[in-house]
C-alpha cells in the first residue's frame, strides 16, 4: 500500500492512519496521530512486546512526542507506512536507526 500524508485507508496510509486503521479492524477506537497515539492503551517495555503493540519513534522533532508509530508484529519486527518511496513495509525494530529513534511502546 502507498504511503499518503494524511491518508487513512488501503489507497494511501500515514503511518498514524496506517495504525487506526488496522486497529479499528479488530473493534479498537484509537487516536489519530502518533504522539496521541501513546495515550492509548498501556505502556509497555521493549523487552515485553507482543505482536500487536504500537511501537513509536521520533526523528527529533522535540516538538511531539512521537513522529511515527507502527505495529510490532514479533521476531524484532514492526509493520508500518513508513514513507512515499516504501509504503506500507516490515522493518527491523533492533535496526541503528529505529533503536535510536525508539521512544516507547502501548498496548491496547
Amino acid at each position: 500500500y502507498p504511503y499518503v500524508y494524511g491518508g487513512s485507508s488501503p489507497s494511501g496510509f500515514d503511518c498514524s492512519g496506517f495504525t487506526t486503521y488496522v486497529m479499528k479492524h479488530f473493534g479498537y477506537s484509537i487516536n489519530r496521530t502518533a504522539s496521541a497515539q501513546m495515550d492509548n492503551g498501556v505502556s509497555v517495555s521493549k523487552g515485553q512486546l507482543q505482536p500487536g503493540d504500537l511501537v513509536f519513534f521520533n526523528s527529533g522533532n522535540s516538538s511531539k512526542r512521537a513522529t511515527h508509530v507502527g505495529i510490532y508484529i514479533g521476531g524484532g519486527q514492526f509493520v508500518h507506512a513508513s514513507t512515499s518511496t516504501t509504503g506500507v513495509i516490515i522493518s527491523d525494530l533492533n535496526s541503528s536507526y529505529y533503536t535510536r529513534t525508539y521512544v516507547g511502546a502501548r498496548r491496547l
